[in-house]
């Protein structure tokens, strides 16, 4: 079985680096449309804004699209404006843009804060450039990432180990850590104990974490935990909603491999999620986590994030065609890459197996 396995990933590294770079024209689209100059923007900001969110999430799509020219650029344009020019020592600072209002030549980062779902997704690029493309250099900064990710690690009692979503402002003296469940694809965390068993234990930590910050089945934008690991009752907005940010979270799960048992721990518990959006025929904008309570559908790109949750079900061809037709918009950044990722895995571009590396099926490579 191993061995079986093994081949089937050696054959579709070799496929990938067969393809020809631009082989995805929605990857095509949204490099014309949002990135200037190796880097992504966010045009609903007036200041232009290039999150590390937007290029760690382009990293990832030209890599699927074997696209080795805009990989290379957008590392080298992250790692010198994002991470003062050594990532291996540094990691991204999370908000780069323009600094003075009006002054066309007053850009730098905004924020120096990282976060941390955008550096977990540069490593595990990285990690997975470095194997796909054989380049030791890639490899050798996905590592060296990993070893600045441990200082953001934290052991609670009864939960496990979690990474902080940033390096301030997510803990307190008392040893309460908030974290965004939006943050956490399982099967980077599987990649990454390839590499280095500590990061199983994140993985197991993350995974409770999950299905705790749930007990309704609707991921919170947030959610506290106390020092014992207990979570700390939703008293306001940022805990009691879910929408914007916690849309990704069953994206995530359901990408996950259905060899990961940590896969339907998940999709169970998020079937509350993917029953509501049955009903709404798009998942709804903001839910009340606590209630259940769902207000009226939310903007189409929400539904890229159900797509690996429902199937081949009514409710899924008809968000496949609704996003289908609608493409890539320039001021939508974010939906252009919640379609990206979607619309990509529904159709089969990509996957994950058992222990989070990149598969390429055999039928795209051979298109």
């Amino acid at each position: 079985m191993k061995k079986t396995l093994l081949m089937s990933v050696l054959a579709a590294a070799l496929a990938l680096q067969a393809l020809p770079a631009n082989a995805w024209k929605l990857w095509d689209d949204f490099k014309a449309s949002n990135i200037e100059a190796a880097r992504v923007v966010d045009y609903s900001d007036a200041r232009r804004i290039t999150t590390s969110e937007g290029q760690s999430y382009a990293l990832f799509f030209a890599l699927v699209a074997n696209d080795r020219t805009a990989f290379a650029a957008l590392s080298d344009w992250t790692e010198k404006n994002l991470s003062a020019g050594d990532i291996t020592k540094t990691l991204p600072s999370w908000l780069w843009g323009q600094t003075r209002a009006g002054d066309r030549n007053a850009w730098g980062v905004i924020d120096t804060n990282n976060a941390a779902d955008s550096d977990m997704w540069i490593a595990w690029c990285y990690l997975e450039a470095g194997r796909l493309w054989s380049k030791s250099e890639y490899t050798a900064k996905g590592r060296a990432m990993l070893e600045l990710l441990k200082k953001e690690v934290r052991d609670v009692e009864n939960l496990g180990k979690v990474i902080l979503p940033g390096r301030v402002g997510f803990e307190d003296k008392n040893g309460t850590v908030k974290l965004n469940p939006s943050y956490y694809p399982l099967f980077i965390l599987r990649r990454f104990a390839l590499e280095d068993a500590y990061w199983t234990d994140v993985y197991d930590g993350s995974l409770r974490m999950l299905i705790r910050s749930a007990p309704s089945g609707f991921a919170p934008e947030w959610a506290r935990f106390t020092n014992q690991g207990r979570l700390v009752a939703p008293d306001s907005t940022d805990y009691t909603e879910g929408s914007y940010n916690a849309i990704r979270t069953y994206m995530w799960a359901g990408m996950m491999s259905p060899e990961d048992p940590g896969r339907f721990s998940l999709v169970e518990r998020f079937q509350p999620m993917v029953e509501a959006t049955r009903k709404l025929n798009f998942p709804p904008e903001k839910v009340n986590v606590v209630t259940a309570d769902a207000e009226a559908p939310g903007p189409a790109y929400f539904g890229a994030c159900l797509l690996s949750l429902l199937g081949n079900d009514r409710t899924a061809g008809l968000i496949r065609t609704v996003l289908t037709a609608e493409g890539v918009n320039k001021d939508r950044y974010y939906g252009n890459v919640l379609v990206l990722y979607g619309l990509g895995f529904d159709e089969g571009r990509f996957l994950f197996d058992r222990d989070g590396r990149l598969v390429i099926r055999m039928e795209e490579a051979e298109k």
